[in-house]
């Protein structure tokens, strides 16, 4: 079955680590884009008729400034589009501020099961260096009356690696979200993209960064921490209790078709893939029919390639035969004596045809994946 994913371009600010595709504002009206993307969930529904779903993911932006009447308009659009399972998971990315018992109650009834609270700290130094619209008294307070409702799964994301951020505070927060009974948490190390203004922020000096060497001593840590809490450390940045691993985040892992809408929105389908163009103005134009989209146009070993980097981030690996049967001669397995030499450094096991990252690797998997795929540096 494929996954579904709706993207919600709208975020009351812009985060100063933040470089997606998105529109500041609150209080704006969301009823054209609503309708917007109800009429494209159509449309793309007649260009791949009779097929099933069994995620649907809301992501932004800031997909819970939608209402849940909103909501519900597009999850029945999906519904009556596509063939979309009775166990589906139905996913929403939230922010803290938007969320209470009521609106928690009217996503659970639009047919959300699944929410991820974009938590990011517990440090309200760091939330405001970010420019998190959200304090740690609000996110703890929305995890608790999460928990409370009627979804069946609820997760928490956080950055690591923040400047000034301290160890000590740090690992203690994700003790507390732990012991609020999350189900799935994210941890991800800060990746500092120029253009954006904490970006700039550390190219001027204003900054300082974290040193990279206590970053990965604070994502170990952090690791273990979730794992003695009986998470399963199951992609390099994401924990999960039994039964909850993103289903749909595991079809992008695990080279699995999806359809994506809204502005920017990815799609791969069969051997083809495309964006929907970065461009809310034109796509409101058009009313979600018909807007511009760019193809992707590398090459099936390129494919293959990317494939075997996204099966290496989780846990179990890659099995090679799978994307030999896949992609036959286009895919080129890395060398043996490279593996071979990895294995030995302790960043690479690999045993019946299949490759994966040890607990060393996956802390340095940026440069494991340049060691093993020089010749695909674009892709990494």
């Amino acid at each position: 079955m494929i996954g579904l994913y709706v993207h919600v371009p709208y975020c009351a600010v812009r985060c100063t680590y933040c470089d997606f595709y998105l529109v500041p504002g609150r209080g704006r009206d969301l009823s054209a884009y609503v309708e917007a993307l109800c009429s494209e969930i159509l449309a793309v529904g007649r260009e791949f008729p009779g097929r099933a779903a069994d995620t649907a993911h809301f992501g932004g932006g800031t997909p819970s400034l939608l209402s849940a009447s909103s909501l519900a308009a597009v999850i029945e659009r999906l519904r009556s589009a596509f063939t979309l399972a009775l166990d589906a998971e139905i996913t929403l990315e939230a922010n803290p501020e938007d969320l209470d018992r009521e609106r928690l109650l009217g996503y659970a009834a639009a047919g959300v099961n699944r929410l991820t609270i974009g938590v990011q700290s517990l440090d309200d130094h760091l939330l405001r260096l970010m420019r998190r619209p959200h304090d740690a008294r609000q996110a703890m307070a929305s995890v608790a009356v999460a928990k409370r409702s009627p979804l069946r799964s609820v997760g928490v994301d956080l950055i690591l690696g923040m400047p000034g951020q301290e160890r000590g505070p740090a690992l203690a927060a994700i003790a507390r979200l732990a012991d609020l009974d999350v189900d799935h948490v994210s941890l991800y190390l800060l990746e500092v993209h120029g253009k954006t203004r904490l970006g700039k922020d550390l190219a001027l000096g204003r900054r300082a960064p974290m040193d990279d060497d206590e970053a990965a001593r604070l994502y170990e840590e952090a690791a273990d921490l979730l794992e003695g809490r009986g998470f399963e450390h199951y992609e390099i940045s994401n924990f999960a209790r039994p039964g909850h691993r993103s289903r749909h985040n595991l079809k992008y892992w695990t080279n699995q078709e999806y359809l994506g809408f809204g502005p920017s929105a990815h799609s791969y389908v069969g051997d083809r893939r495309w964006a929907n163009a970065s461009d809310l103005r034109s796509y409101l134009a058009c009313r979600g029919e018909g807007c511009g989209r760019v193809e992707d146009d590398r090459s099936r070993g390129q494919r293959a390639i990317e494939a075997l980097l996204a099966g290496l981030r989780l846990a179990e690996g890659v099995e090679l035969a799978d994307l030999h049967a896949r992609y036959g001669p286009d895919f080129v397995p890395p060398d043996e004596a490279v593996i071979g030499s990895m294995a030995d450094a302790d960043l690479l096991e690999c045993g019946a045809g299949r490759l994966r990252l040890t607990r060393h690797g996956r802390l340095v998997s940026n440069e494991v994946f340049e060691r093993l795929l020089p010749q695909a540096p674009q892709l990494i």
